[in-house]
């Protein structure tokens, strides 16, 4: 419960006045030294505390939870008083220089009206020039205290005594507690039915709304487990493609959240001998709140479509409808919950006769009946039964501990009554205990209530129960989860950033801010409390994930239950709550019922349009802007965290916003990332222009560098730089790839030429091999030759390379004997004119992924891949009939080897070789 609370307030004390170079203004004020000891003890001791409550699992215990909230509410008092003084400081100073500046145009008016009355002798004029000299001279050997500055110091002074004291009595509390609960204990001989215990074991209900989305791509492949429904499956496969209607067929699943229907119909969807039966396969999630622009958009995206930001409904509707026309398609909406949300796209799905599908997931059998053909095309989803529900329990917990831990499993497996995602999520918890007594006791808690019966009721109590035996970090983690809206498909990147910037991730000796972030999406998977969507390129890592429905609101009723999170819907009328610390904007914003709230805010997103946020001031705390519209943000002192893909952005004063950490927009002046010692993320869609030389070390990734900006002496003086992105129309590569090899550290780099007009030359890159922990390359819209690009087979670590929209000098790429590709694992080479391959398996002896697209020249892929041992895929877009061909051969021999799981995906294969310039807008780092 205190988890949010503490760990913002454990980062803001250390932002603000334990790193090695705090703002000026802080300094300037004198803050630190006479408060530094309360400062250090305070840190420590809210440290300790948290870890207190980490240690002693007794989450079910009343006592234990008002002490939680007690410590809750005291962390958030104790930080907003620490920013509103900081603030005030700065209020102060501007107040200051205002009245300075009126003062010296007072007396300059004043000694203009006594010139033209009073001569005034020279010697006099001296006399007084003199005497001002002594009176400076004097200044410097007596000490002034500056004004405020001994009130500001004794202020802070205060807050930090209090705050200890009330740590201390919390401290004390939890000890008692903490006896007691012992004591009890060991009197019950280790059973927790006592007094204490019973009372205290409360297991709230979930409000039961959403839907059970995760985006499915035929293209991708997924870790998720499917046990069982087989039976379901091949009724399912029939209705698209075995029965004899040529009409266009709205097939639908109905079920209750939770119960797997997004699960099969990414099974059909994926299903090869679906798949091949369709031209054109989309797939979209409507979702709770349905958004008609968005559905369009993704539905294209979906396809392979390319957009631009501001095409209108009806021109989405339009080239949909014109893809789909004399098309035999498949296309999935999932977690649709109304007639109204159908009703907005379905003309935009021809009826061509020819066996085209459409499939619905929806939890509501009435939207079913209304939306389906007839009941011919209309499917219940069903409970697992018990051998099935074991075996997914089985195979989502991995592991063999023994009878009695087989025994327990049983009891909790009749607890999630066949539901899927209560038995993988009770999975996720039990995976994490590791003896049989913290089996028992979790399973005892799950068990405490004999009135509880029903599906719903049990899902509650096992999300819950997951949910309370998460540790503190994770728990603040997953809570800022809700902030974003249902169903929404989210950038592991971006969320990693926003989690640093609020300050709920803590730093080890061992391990980076960032690199803890990524270590809780790992554990919030293995929890599965979230669905991986896009696994990153090497397959290592995830790259966007969803929450199940069910988890959501779950996860968004826990926040606002800790006075975190308001959620602005759409027609949303009601008041907001008098604070809260995020605000999600999915609906139209009312400004009057909205503002009066802000003045704690640290959070504020927007996804429903753009706001104009014109006054700073309303929200003086704010530290994470996501997507506003146009915005002042010249008083925003504490921001850290600012997002806009739209809108140029000018932070006027690094003075100001001394912590900001990421700086992402369409545009950014050369003004507003100069100074900040904390900037670590810097991205703009356009070039940065008139990049400074001087940057603070802590930088860890730049997109939008030019190559004549790229200098030996930048690169060497960001020695810990991650990721790089350089593009751009003009000459200077050469200079450009010699000097990004001073980056040392660098793991991901993206070079992109002009997207139009004669593609520029890269030189034989021989100073890239430098780059010993590079692991990422995309190279785009440049030329060059192929032995430039053999020449990569030197970079020690290189898992990933994307070769996009490039000019070949040459129609072979020949690699020979040394040139070893050793690390290799996602290779893509896309709109590219390349007519021969010639390679072996041991080129690329740990390939995994190869993803061919429009290289409509392309005869055939190599015939040795198929030694190749670890190959997982070969997909193919617009590519050969004979390349095609080739994969199948390479996949037949792959699977003789014992390599079944080996697969071929082929998509809109082309009979002829009429290649098709294109540049690829893709831009992502």
């Amino acid at each position: 419960m205190a988890c949010v609370a503490v760990n913002s307030l454990v980062r803001t004390i250390e932002l603000e006045f334990l790193q090695p170079l705090p703002r000026p203004i802080v300094r300037q004020s004198q803050l630190i030294p006479a408060n530094e000891n309360l400062i250090q003890n305070l840190h420590q001791k809210l440290g300790d505390l948290i870890d207190l409550f980490d240690e002693n699992r007794m989450d079910d215990i009343q006592a234990i939870k008002h002490l939680e909230t007690k410590l809750r509410d005291v962390a958030f008092r104790v930080e907003d008083e620490i920013e509103f003084q900081i603030l005030h400081l700065y209020e102060e100073e501007e107040f200051q220089i205002v009245h300075l500046y009126e003062e010296e145009e007072e007396e300059e008016l004043l000694a203009a009206i006594a010139g033209l009355f009073v001569e005034i002798p020279e010697s006099s004029i001296d006399a007084v020039e003199e005497e001002e000299d002594l009176g400076i001279a004097a200044d410097l050997f007596v000490e002034k205290p500056q004004a405020g500055e001994i009130s500001h110091s004794f202020k802070l002074g205060c807050i930090l005594e209090e705050a200890i004291r009330d740590i201390d009595a919390i401290q004390k509390e939890l000890s008692k507690v903490k006896m007691e609960y012992q004591r009890v204990k060991a009197a019950s001989h280790g059973r927790k039915t006592s007094t204490l215990a019973a009372a205290s074991i409360r297991c709230d209900g979930v409000v039961m709304m959403g839907g059970s989305s995760q985006h499915a791509s035929h293209s991708q492949p997924h870790d998720n487990i499917m046990v069982g429904k087989n039976n379901e499956f091949h009724i399912v496969k029939e209705m698209l493609i075995q029965h004899s209607s040529r009409q266009r067929e709205i097939v639908s699943f109905k079920g209750m959240g939770g119960i797997g229907k997004t699960t099969l119909a990414r099974r059909v969807y994926e299903d090869p001998s679906v798949a091949s039966r369709f031209n054109i396969l989309a797939w979209v999630v409507a979702s709770q709140y349905h958004n008609k622009l968005q559905m369009l958009t993704d539905l294209l995206k979906s396809m392979g479509g390319c957009l631009d930001s501001g095409t209108q409904e009806d021109q989405l509707a339009e080239r949909l409808y014109q893809n789909l026309i004399h098309q035999r398609y498949f296309v999935v909406i999932d977690d649709i919950w109304s007639v109204e949300a159908w009703d907005s796209v379905k003309a935009c799905f021809p009826d061509n006769e020819n066996g085209s599908r459409v499939l619905l997931t929806t939890r509501s059998a009435e939207v079913a009946t209304i939306i389906g053909s007839n009941n011919d095309f209309s499917h219940q989803m069903h409970l697992l039964e018990e051998g099935e529900s074991w075996n997914l329990f089985h195979e989502k917990t991995s592991k063999s501990l023994g009878s009695g831990f087989d025994m327990i499993r049983r009891q909790i497996v009749e607890k999630c009554k066949g539901l899927p995602l209560a038995i993988v999520v009770a999975a996720g918890l039990f995976s994490k205990l590791h003896t049989l007594d913290e089996w028992k006791n979790v399973a005892e808690a799950l068990n405490s209530s004999a009135t509880t019966t029903t599906i719903d009721e049990e899902c509650s109590r096992i999300l819950s129960s997951s949910y309370n035996h998460l540790p503190h970090s994770l728990k603040a983690c997953f809570l800022y989860l809700s902030i974003f809206p249902e169903d929404e498909e989210i950038r592991v990147k971006n969320v990693v950033k926003l989690w640093v910037a609020e300050g709920l991730v803590k730093a080890s000796k061992d391990m980076s801010f960032d690199a803890v972030a990524r270590r809780h999406i790992q554990e919030l998977k293995d929890r599965n409390l979230i669905l991986v969507s896009q696994p990153s390129f090497c397959g290592r890592k995830v790259k966007t994930f969803r929450m199940h429905d069910l988890l959501h609101s779950f996860c968004v009723r826990e926040a606002k239950k800790e006075i975190l999170l308001h959620v602005v819907y759409k027609n949303e009328s009601s008041f907001p709550p008098k604070y809260f610390r995020w605000v999600s904007i999915q609906g139209r914003l009312n400004k009057e019922t909205l503002y009066s709230s802000l003045i704690n805010c640290r959070s504020k997103f927007f996804f429903s349009g753009w706001d104009t946020f014109s006054n700073s001031k309303i929200s003086p705390l704010l530290r994470v802007l996501y997507h506003p519209g146009v915005c002042e943000i010249g008083y925003l002192v504490h921001l850290r965290y600012l997002l806009s893909w739209n809108l140029d952005f000018i932070i006027l004063d690094p003075f100001c916003s001394w912590n900001l950490q990421t700086l992402s927009a369409y545009g950014i002046d050369k003004t507003s990332f100069s100074e900040f010692p904390q900037l670590q993320h810097l991205l703009s869609h356009n070039t940065l222009r008139d990049f400074p030389i001087f940057f603070h070390q802590n930088l860890k990734s730049i997109c939008g560098l030019i190559p004549g900006q790229c200098t030996k002496e930048l690169f060497t003086n960001i020695p810990y730089l991650k990721k790089v992105k350089i593009h751009g129309c003009e000459d200077g590569w050469s200079d450009c790839i010699n000097n990004v090899a001073y980056s040392h550290q660098l793991q991901s780099l993206q070079l992109r030429g002009p997207l139009a007009g004669r593609p520029l030359v890269i030189p034989n890159n021989n100073h890239l091999v430098c780059l010993k922990n590079l692991m990422k390359l995309r190279i785009s819209a440049l030329k060059f030759e192929w032995r430039a690009i053999n020449i990569l087979s030197k970079l020690p670590k290189l898992e990933v390379l994307r070769l996009i929209s490039c000019r070949c000098i040459g129609e072979e790429w020949k690699l020979l004997e040394m040139e070893n590709f050793d690390q290799l694992i996602y290779l893509e080479i896309a709109f590219i004119d390349l007519k021969y391959w010639e390679a072996s398996a041991c080129h690329f002896p740990n390939l995994e992924r190869l993803v061919l697209k429009q290289c409509r020249q392309l005869i055939k892929i190599p015939a040795d891949f198929a030694e190749i041992l670890n190959l997982k895929s070969i997909k193919l877009t617009k590519c050969l009939c004979s390349a095609v061909d080739s994969a199948k051969e390479i996949q037949e021999e792959q699977h003789e080897y014992g390599n079944d799981n080996m697969v071929v995906i082929e998509e809109e294969t082309v009979l002829d070789s009429l290649s098709m310039p294109y540049y690829s807008s893709d831009d992502e780092l």
